[in-house]
């Protein structure tokens, strides 16, 4: 029986008692990274880099976000359960002495909050606070690194939490394309699968332990500091929290440059299938473009191209299919790693329509890389992108999206500089020959989630033929 007074007489606990990460270490270098306002470099003897951007238009806010390590490229072909996990029981497994009750209690009063994320070449920790907060968030961020706890209790609620969603996937196309889908489009890359109940089993607390503690420790580590800040007092913070941690572990020559493999075009739409209602269906057709920030002016005309493609097949579907079908068009242009970008196609929509979403996709594609898009077409996505620009430019999470990673990589900077007139000044030959390099000269990967009991179409069948 739970006694009831136990909350009251828990000794309080403030983040001031807890023990230091380590010898504070001022900065060994500092400036502004060229041409951009607002902005400056910080880097530490142990490797530690930092990001300050720093203006008061949103008053107390400020965003915390950490990279480290090697991101995908770092999880090995047999942990791919440990990356899934990792991104419940990580978080919640807690710090150095401190459970995640514990925690809760520190962060009581405060605006703190702790994400992660994977990323095709980092990890990345996230979090919102204000500026009275930043030590205690910038605390909690830095202990995960230097004094991981490993309590048993996350890692199991984490376990039973991805079995029932597993159970749950096959109920409908939406959880067939989030089981499957990003392991399909990166070559059945085992890393990208889906840990199935028979891998939840084997997974264990140690193994989890062991996976995560080599995932901490390795790689390079910039911290970007956004927001509200007084420049001055949160190099202080950061000198007695990152600049305070041991040096990183280098991140191996091979995981550096393992590449992300698109699976070869398919004349026959590969079959998945889904246990929910039988009117309803998927269909994805996805083409392989690139990476690499030295490239990353091409992936926002990619972007554009994109939003062209998008507009004509929402067009030509409505028409041919007399329904209003909402299919979306996007591009992935990822710059810490050469390769895994793509543009991809989706819909949700009726079995029996699915031959047409597959032959105006391929239509659209051909028309484009054979006439381009028309002038009205292009002016028709590049005035929302310019809008968007000048909108979101007011605020620091703009500017953090754009310079996250660029304490180690300058080319986010140099082409910073010219995002605007990347959109603005594109034309439709460029459009063009971007459609014929990337989505006429691979012909496209085709997915066909069907509800179990539906033949499958010969006019389907035949699709790219």
């Amino acid at each position: 029986q739970a006694f009831a007074g136990a909350r009251n007489n828990a000794q309080a606990i403030d983040f001031a008692e807890l023990a230091p990460i380590g010898t504070p270490a001022a900065p060994v270098s500092r400036g502004p990274l060229p041409d951009i306002p607002h902005t400056e470099l910080v880097e530490f003897a142990n490797g530690v880099r930092a990001i300050l951007f720093s203006r008061g238009n949103e008053p107390g806010r400020v965003t915390v976000r950490v990279r480290f390590g090697g991101g995908w490229r770092a999880i090995g072909d047999d942990e791919a359960v440990y990356a899934a996990l990792g991104q419940n029981a990580l978080v919640n497994s807690g710090i150095g002495p401190l459970g995640q009750n514990e925690l809760d209690a520190l962060a009581a009063g405060r605006k703190m909050s702790f994400g992660l994320r994977i990323d095709d070449g980092a990890f990345v920790f996230e979090g919102i606070t204000r500026a009275t907060d930043l030590r205690d968030q910038l605390y909690l961020f830095a202990a995960k690194l230097a004094t991981p706890r490993w309590d048993v209790a996350p890692f199991e609620r984490a376990k039973a939490s991805a079995a029932l969603s597993y159970a749950t996937y096959g109920s409908d196309p939406n959880g067939v394309l989030n089981r499957d889908l990003d392991w399909l489009l990166r070559g059945r890359d085992a890393r990208f699968v889906t840990p199935d109940p028979a891998m939840l089993d084997q997974a264990t607390a140690q193994g989890f332990q062991d996976v995560w503690t080599r995932l901490l420790a390795q790689g390079p580590l910039e911290v970007a500091v956004f927001g509200d800040i007084n420049r001055e007092t949160t190099i202080t913070m950061l000198s007695e929290t990152f600049g305070a941690l041991p040096p990183r572990e280098p991140l191996p020559a091979d995981q550096a440059a393992r590449r992300i493999d698109f699976p070869a075009a398919n004349d026959d739409p590969l079959r998945l299938n889904h246990a929910g209602d039988p009117d309803q269906a998927a269909a994805v057709i996805a083409w392989p473009t690139g990476g690499g920030s030295d490239q990353v002016t091409r992936g926002r005309k990619l972007d554009l191209l994109a939003d062209v493609f998008s507009n004509r097949l929402i067009d030509q579907l409505r028409e041919r299919a007399g329904a209003a079908y909402s299919p979306f068009v996007t591009s992935n242009w990822p710059q810490d790693i050469q390769s895994g970008g793509m543009m991809l196609a989706l819909v949700q929509i009726e079995p029996a329509l699915m031959p047409v979403f597959f032959q105006e996709a391929d239509r659209i594609a051909q028309d484009l890389a054979t006439n381009g898009p028309t002038a009205d077409e292009l002016a028709r996505v590049v005035e929302p992108m310019r809008q968007y620009i000048q909108r979101a430019g007011t605020g620091h999470t703009f500017w953090l999206n754009q310079l996250e990673g660029a304490a180690f990589d300058m080319n986010r900077v140099i082409y910073l500089r010219s995002l605007y007139g990347d959109f603005s000044n594109t034309t439709p030959e460029e459009l063009r020959v971007l459609a014929q390099q990337y989505l006429v000269s691979h012909g496209g990967f085709k997915i066909a989630v069907l509800p179990e009991a539906a033949p499958m179409a010969a006019e389907m069948q035949a699709v790219g033929r």
